[in-house]
C-alpha cells in the first residue's frame, strides 16, 4: 500500500477532486488536505497519475490525508444510496480454562435496519451515523480505510450496537485515478462487521451454558479416566476375572477433546505456548491437512494469524495450514514453550497450558 501516491485533494468549493478529475499541471486548482498546500496533477506517460506538491514539501501525514479523503467518499455514498444489506452477526462462545475448550459457533440475523442521523463530521475513529434497528436497538456505525484501528474506541453504552466497514486499499493508484473508478472501488470491496450486537446477547447466552455444561461433562470424564488410569496395580488374582478396568494404556487411547469426530486418530499434538499466556496446538485433520486451534478459543482468533499461515475455519475453530513446517518456524520465533502430547489426556497434563 506504501506504493500509492496522494491521489485525492479539495478543490476551492472544497469538493473531493481525484488527479483523473482535473486539469494538468497547477491548472488543477487543488490543495492538499492536510496541509494547505497548493497541487500539481501529474498526468504523464510513464509514472502512475498522481498529485504532487508545487515545491516538493509533502509530508506522511499529506498521503494519509488523501486516505481521509477516500473514507469521505466512501461515507458520502452510503449517505447517498444507503447502506449495503446487514450482515449477518457471527460469535464464537467458548469456555475458560480449565475445562476443555470446546466452542459453539452461533449466527444472528439482525434484519432491517434505517439511518435515524448522519454525523455533520466524520473524524477518525469516530462514528458516523446512528443505525436504527427494527427491533429498535440503537447501532454506532464506523467506516474504516484498511483496517485501521477502529474498533478499539468503541462506545461506551453496552445496549449499543457497533457496525463497522472496511474499505482495503487498492495496490495501484490507478484504481483510484478519477471519481468513476474510486467509487467502483469501494462498491465491490467494502466489507462490514459486526463489532457488537446486544440483539445477540441472549443466543449469546444459551449457547455459552451449553458449552460449558458440556465442557464439564468432558472434563469430569477426563478426570475419572485418570484417576482409574493412575491407581496402584493390585496382587494378580489366582483366577482373572472375566471383565477388569480399563488400564492406563487403554483409557489414554479415549479422545475427549472438542476435535474427536474429524481429528486424525492417535495423531500426536504439538503445543506452542506464548509469551501472552494463549497456545496454539497442532495436529493433523482427519483427511491428512495440517490444522492449528487456539487455546483457549477466544473471540477474535480467526484474526490473529496472517493470511501466509492459512485460513480459518470458523466451524471448526482452527486455521487450515498452508504449510506446517513454515508455521512452526513462524510461531518459533515468538519463544514459546514447546511440548508435544501423545493423547488429550496428556495435552491436558501440560500445566503451563492452563492460563488463568
Amino acid at each position: 500500500m506504501n506504493a500509492l501516491s496522494i491521489f485525492a485533494g479539495l478543490d476551492s468549493s472544497d469538493r473531493i477532486r481525484f488527479v483523473g478529475d482535473v486539469p494538468r499541471g497547477a491548472e488543477c486548482g487543488c490543495r492538499c488536505v492536510a496541509c494547505g498546500a497548493p497541487l500539481v496533477a501529474r498526468r504523464g506517460d510513464v509514472r502512475t497519475w498522481h498529485f504532487a506538491h508545487e515545491a516538493s514539501q509533502e509530508r506522511p501525514d499529506c498521503y494519509a490525508g488523501a486516505v481521509n479523503l477516500l473514507r469521505r467518499l466512501a461515507i458520502e455514498r452510503m449517505r447517498d444510496l444507503g447502506l449495503p444489506p446487514l450482515p449477518a452477526f457471527r460469535a464464537v462462545v467458548t469456555v475458560p480454562p480449565p475445562l476443555p475448550p470446546l466452542h459453539e459457533v452461533i449466527e444472528w440475523q439482525p434484519g432491517h435496519g434505517e439511518i435515524e442521523q448522519w454525523e455533520a463530521r466524520f473524524p477518525q475513529n469516530a462514528p458516523v451515523a446512528l443505525l436504527r434497528l427494527s427491533s429498535r436497538t440503537a447501532v454506532r456505525v464506523f467506516v474504516e480505510i484498511d483496517g485501521a484501528s477502529t474498533s478499539l474506541h468503541l462506545p461506551n453504552a453496552e445496549d449499543e450496537g457497533v457496525l463497522l466497514f472496511t474499505i482495503p486499499l487498492p495496490s495501484s493508484s490507478e484504481e483510484l485515478k478519477d471519481i468513476d473508478v474510486a467509487a467502483h472501488h469501494i462498491d465491490t470491496t467494502s466489507s462490514s462487521r459486526w463489532i457488537r450486537l446486544p440483539d445477540a446477547a441472549a443466543k449469546i447466552d444459551e449457547a455459552r451454558r451449553r458449552v460449558e455444561e458440556k465442557a464439564r461433562k468432558v472434563h469430569d470424564e477426563t478426570q475419572a479416566l485418570r484417576r482409574i488410569g493412575n491407581r496402584p496395580l493390585l496382587p494378580e488374582p489366582a483366577v482373572p476375572p472375566l471383565a477388569s478396568l480399563p488400564s492406563a494404556s487403554s483409557s489414554s487411547e479415549l479422545d475427549h477433546s472438542p476435535w474427536v469426530s474429524w481429528r486424525k486418530p492417535r495423531s500426536a499434538f504439538l503445543c506452542y505456548g506464548l509469551q501472552d499466556g494463549s497456545a496454539w496446538i497442532l495436529f493433523t485433520h482427519r483427511d491428512g491437512r495440517h490444522v492449528m486451534a487456539p487455546w483457549p478459543l477466544d473471540e477474535g482468533w480467526d484474526e490473529s494469524m496472517p493470511a501466509r499461515i492459512g485460513a480459518p475455519d470458523l466451524e471448526l475453530g482452527v486455521y487450515m495450514l498452508e504449510d506446517q513446517l513454515k508455521t512452526m518456524i513462524y510461531l518459533g520465533e515468538m519463544r514459546p514453550r514447546v511440548q508435544s502430547a501423545s493423547t488429550w489426556s496428556d495435552l491436558l497434563g501440560i500445566a503451563w497450558l492452563h492460563r488463568q
